[in-house]
C-alpha cells in the first residue's frame, strides 16, 4: 500500500497515521518574554511568463479538450510544481504570469476563503513530493475545493478523472484523507514563546508553541532555536505542538532570542495567472512558510548594597537616617528601610526583630540615596536594614547597617529629708529617670551654704559648697545622701547625674522646691 509523503516530516506511514502522529524531538531551548514574528513565504523559482508547463508527475488520462483532462498529477515550470485550478479552460500553452499570493478566491472564482486556505494546506502539504498517485490524490483535491461543484471527487467530472487514472482507489483514499486533513488544519498557523528569566549561572528555558489554522497543536515542524552567543539548537515540535531548549545565563541583562519555524504549510495560494485570458491557471505545490519569533529574556544579576547612618550619633527625638549606595541595573526600584532597636551595646545591635519604624523610597538610578528620617523616641544603639527590590535583570539585595546611638535624656531631682533640721548629720534623697537600660550609675549629692538669710541663699544660686557626696545604684530611681552640717544656717541640696555612652548627663535645679533645708 502507498504511503502518503508530507515534505515536512520525510517518508512516513500511510497519511491516516501519518497525520494523527509526529516526530516528537526533544529539544532544549532559550527564550523569553516579548513577541516578534516574522513571516516569510518560499515560493519556488519561477521561469520567464512565456516558458510552457511541462508535466511533471502523475498519470495519463482521456482528452477532452479543456485543462481538466488529458493528465491528472503536477506540471513542472522550472523549478515550480504547478497544480491547474481551472479545469474548465483551455489548456495552457502561451505560459503564466509571475506568481501572487491569493487568500481568498471568492471575487474571481467563487471559491470562499475557507476553501482557498484549504487548497493552499494541501497544494503546500503534498504537492511538492515527486510520487504519481500522490500527486494525482494533490490535483483532484484542488480541483474539488477551486473549481465548479461538478469538480468534486465525488461529483461527475471529478470522480470520473480519478476513475481514469492508474491507482484509482489509492487516488481518491488519498484525496479523501488530503480533504479531511484540510478541513481540520488549514489556515494561518501561528508560533508563540513563552520564556522565564534567569539568573546569573543558572538557565533560560523557553518553550515555543506552534498551532495549525485551527489553533491545535501542528506536531512534525522543524524548528531552530538560538539565544545570543549561543550555538542555535535543531528540533521538531512534538505531539503537543511545542519545542523546548535551555541555554546558560552567563551575564545579566536582556538576552536576544528566537526561534525559526520551517517547513510551514501555506494559507495562501501562489497563484499564476495565465498571459492569456482563455487559458487555464494554476498554484504552485510544495509552498512552505517560515515564522520567526523572537524575543528578550531576563537574566537577573546580583546588586551591591551598602549603607551609612546619617548622622551616626543623635539624641532621643532628634532625625536619622540612613543612606543607601546602590548599583544594580539603574532601572527604579522601591528601597525599605527598617530601624530596628534599641540596644544595650554597639555590639549586640542587629537587623532582628520587630521594627521600631519603617520607611520607603523609589530609587530613579544607581547611586546614593538618603532615606526619609525616623526620630527614634528611646536611647540606645540602632540599627538600619535596608532592602532594595529586585527588577527583570537584578535580584534583591538587603543589608544591615552600622549602629546608630541615640543618647537619652536624663532626669536628675533631689529632696531634703525634712525643711529643717538639727546640727549634725542632714541627709536628702536623689533620684535619676530616663536612664535607657539598668546599667550602674552615679549620682552626686552637694549641700550648698550655709547662708545667714534666705536672701543670702538665693543671691548665692548654689556657689558655696558645704560638701559632696557619691552613691552608685543599678538603672533608673533613688540614691539617699548624708552629710555632716557643722554651723546653722540656711542649706541647699543639688544632686548630679553625669553622662554615659548612651544617655546625657543632667542636674537638679537649684533652689528646686523640696531641696532647701534650715538649721537652726
Amino acid at each position: 500500500m502507498p504511503a502518503l509523503i508530507d515534505r515536512t516530516r520525510g517518508p512516513a506511514a500511510p497519511l491516516a497515521s501519518s497525520l494523527a502522529s509526529s516526530l516528537a524531538l526533544p529539544v532544549v531551548l532559550v527564550l523569553a518574554a516579548a513577541l516578534l514574528v516574522a513571516v516569510t513565504p518560499h515560493p519556488s523559482p519561477g521561469a520567464a511568463p512565456a516558458e510552457r508547463a511541462q508535466r511533471w508527475v502523475g498519470y495519463r488520462i482521456p482528452r477532452t479538450g479543456t485543462a481538466g483532462g488529458g493528465w491528472i498529477g503536477g506540471y513542472r515550470l522550472g523549478e515550480a510544481r504547478l497544480y491547474v485550478t481551472t479545469p474548465s479552460k483551455r489548456h495552457n500553452r502561451a505560459g503564466y504570469e509571475p506568481p501572487q499570493p491569493v487568500g481568498d478566491l471568492h471575487e474571481s472564482r467563487g471559491a470562499s476563503r475557507g476553501e482557498t486556505r484549504r487548497a493552499a494546506w494541501i497544494l503546500s502539504k503534498y504537492g511538492g513530493y515527486r510520487d504519481a498517485t500522490q500527486a494525482a490524490a494533490v490535483d483532484a483535491a484542488v480541483k474539488h475545493l477551486l473549481a465548479a461543484k461538478r469538480w468534486r471527487i465525488t461529483d461527475a467530472a471529478g470522480s470520473r478523472r480519478i476513475r481514469q487514472a492508474r491507482r484509482s482507489a489509492d487516488v481518491r483514499r488519498f484525496a479523501r484523507i488530503m480533504l479531511a486533513g484540510s478541513r481540520r488544519s488549514a489556515g494561518v498557523y501561528r508560533a508563540q514563546v513563552t520564556a522565564a528569566g534567569a539568573d546569573v549561572g543558572g538557565t533560560i528555558e523557553v518553550a515555543v508553541s506552534v498551532t495549525d489554522g485551527h489553533g491545535a497543536p501542528a506536531s512534525g515542524l522543524p524548528v531552530t532555536l538560538a539565544a545570543a552567543g549561543e550555538a542555535p539548537v535543531e528540533g521538531v515540535t512534538g505531539d503537543d505542538g511545542r519545542a523546548v531548549a535551555r541555554f546558560a545565563a552567563g551575564q545579566r541583562g536582556w538576552r536576544d532570542v528566537a526561534a525559526t519555524v520551517h517547513e510551514v504549510p501555506e494559507h495562501r495560494l501562489l497563484l499564476r495567472a495565465p498571459v492569456r485570458r482563455r487559458q487555464a491557471s494554476a498554484a504552485e505545490g510544495g509552498v512552505k512558510r517560515t515564522i520567526v519569533v523572537g524575543a528578550a529574556a531576563p537574566v537577573r544579576g546580583p546588586q551591591s548594597l551598602s549603607l551609612a547612618p546619617s548622622p551616626a550619633t543623635i539624641t532621643v527625638g532628634s532625625p536619622t537616617r540612613v543612606l543607601a549606595t546602590v548599583a544594580g541595573d539603574g532601572v527604579p526600584r522601591t528601597v525599605t528601610g527598617t530601624l530596628h532597636g534599641p540596644f544595650a551595646s554597639a555590639a549586640a545591635a542587629d537587623c532582628t526583630g520587630s521594627p521600631s519604624a519603617t520607611v520607603t523610597a523609589t530609587v530613579a538610578a544607581d547611586g546614593q540615596h538618603a532615606l526619609p528620617p525616623v526620630s527614634p523616641g528611646a536611647g540606645g544603639y540602632h540599627a538600619w536594614r535596608v532592602t532594595v527590590d529586585g527588577t527583570a535583570t537584578s535580584l534583591p539585595v538587603s543589608a544591615c547597617s552600622p549602629p546608630v546611638r541615640v543618647r537619652a535624656v536624663t532626669r536628675t531631682s533631689v529632696w531634703s529629708d525634712a525643711p529643717t533640721m538639727a546640727l549634725g548629720e542632714v541627709g536628702a534623697t536623689g533620684e535619676v529617670a530616663d536612664l535607657p537600660f539598668p546599667v550602674p550609675v552615679t549620682l552626686t549629692g552637694t549641700l550648698f551654704g550655709p547662708y545667714p538669710s534666705e536672701g543670702a541663699r538665693s543671691a548665692d544660686l548654689c556657689g558655696t559648697s558645704a560638701g559632696s557626696v557619691s552613691r552608685t545604684r543599678t538603672g533608673v530611681g533613688r540614691v539617699h545622701f548624708t552629710l555632716e552640717a557643722l554651723q546653722p544656717g540656711y542649706y541647699a541640696w543639688r544632686a548630679e547625674t553625669p553622662p554615659g555612652d548612651l544617655w546625657l548627663g543632667s542636674s537638679s535645679p537649684c533652689l528646686a522646691a523640696g531641696s532647701l533645708l534650715h538649721v537652726p
